[in-house]
């Protein structure tokens, strides 16, 4: 849930969702770190799509050395709490306001990292998330990773019985939620979730020229998802 999508109300509960880590945000980045740190000895440049206010990344960016960091974004809200985050670590950075397509359309340097985490599944046209990795793996280094942390679906299942699994998974779950929360989080879901299955993103890698795909970690009810792509084996 990216929070440039949501209104306020919405963010509201996406901040509690980050606060009692119902989406697993803590153990996927935690992996990604040890990800970075294990396969760059350099410091790395990370391209993020779908930053946010940083409130999930701000952990791994205080943990790896970080050459440089740019983050992406539609909402301005959200951005300007991203700058002020950003302005008080010790990291070269900048802000882009808009879509996503586009950003990595207008962006000529290279990175280590690209990262999309719950941004991707909001893309409708499975196209366009193809494109997505296209338009990464040209602005990726010769070792370079893209990492996709998301919710998927199971192979082959309909995207109906997904949301039926999903929002019964959270109602079970989400406890700190209230009844009017859950019923704004659903309706976003039920507009805005258009996952893919793990297979059909290994098709959209290979398509890409990412034909080394690693399932790096998954969430024990097997909803999200760390999945890294790149043009080698580790």
């Amino acid at each position: 849930v990216p929070v440039g999508d949501l209104l306020f109300e919405e963010w509201q509960v996406y901040e509690k969702l980050l606060i009692h880590d119902y989406m697993d945000h803590r153990a996927f980045f935690a992996r990604l770190q040890t990800e970075i740190l294990d396969r760059f000895q350099r410091p790395v440049a990370i391209l993020d799509l779908g930053c946010g206010d940083l409130t999930p990344v701000l952990p791994l960016l205080g943990a790896v050395p970080v050459q440089r960091y740019v983050g992406v974004d539609e909402s301005g809200a959200a951005l300007a709490i991203a700058a002020d985050r950003l302005g008080r670590l010790e990291v070269s950075g900048r802000l882009i306001g808009g879509d996503m397509l586009a950003a990595l359309d207008g962006i000529a340097e290279s990175f280590d990292l690209v990262l999309a985490s719950f941004s991707l599944h909001h893309l409708a046209d499975p196209g366009d998330k193809l494109l997505t990795l296209q338009r990464a793996s040209r602005l990726l280094t010769e070792d370079g990773i893209f990492a996709l942390i998301d919710v998927f679906c199971a192979e082959g299942e309909p995207r109906k019985r997904y949301l039926e699994r999903w929002i019964a998974n959270a109602d079970s779950r989400y406890r700190a939620l209230q009844p009017a929360e859950k019923t704004l989080l659903f309706d976003h879901v039920r507009a805005r979730d258009f996952p893919l299955s793990l297979d059909a993103w290994r098709a959209f890698g290979r398509q890409a020229g990412l034909a080394c795909v690693e399932l790096l970690l998954e969430d024990p009810d097997g909803l999200n998802r760390l999945v890294t792509f790149s043009s080698r084996n580790h």
